[in-house]
């Protein structure tokens, strides 16, 4: 992961998190802040999936400046970007990536100038 000194919002961009595919599909998570873990429904997780396949804190986006970066969090089923189980990956607009048999896509985009106040 990346160390939490690094970690900060983006000033200019809007970093979202939704849900495509699976139980919680339509789910859209904006992120506030520059580090948020992903689980299970009832975990206590910043973003909750209904999901049995993912572990309570399944894995982890943390956001700097210029990186998006997601890391497993010793989840029990993995988590997984292009068919491809990873630990730790950086994500970039329109990545997508699965815990348990849900998929979830990363929107990255320039902040509206009313947005920027």
């Amino acid at each position: 992961m990346i160390p939490s000194s690094h970690l900060a919002l983006p000033n200019d961009k809007t970093i979202t998190i939704s849900v495509i595919s699976g139980r919680s599909k339509g789910l859209a998570h904006r992120l506030t802040k520059p580090k948020v873990s992903v689980g299970n429904t009832g975990s206590g997780a910043n973003i909750e999936i209904d999901d049995p396949q993912v572990s309570s804190l399944h894995c982890a986006v943390g956001v700097t400046e210029d990186t998006v970066r997601l890391c497993d969090l010793d989840s029990a089923n993995g988590t997984y970007v292009n068919d491809e189980r990873v630990q730790a990956t950086n994500l970039e607009h329109l990545s997508e990536f699965c815990v348990g048999s849900t998929v979830l896509l990363v929107t990255i985009l320039p902040k509206r100038s009313t947005d920027l106040r």
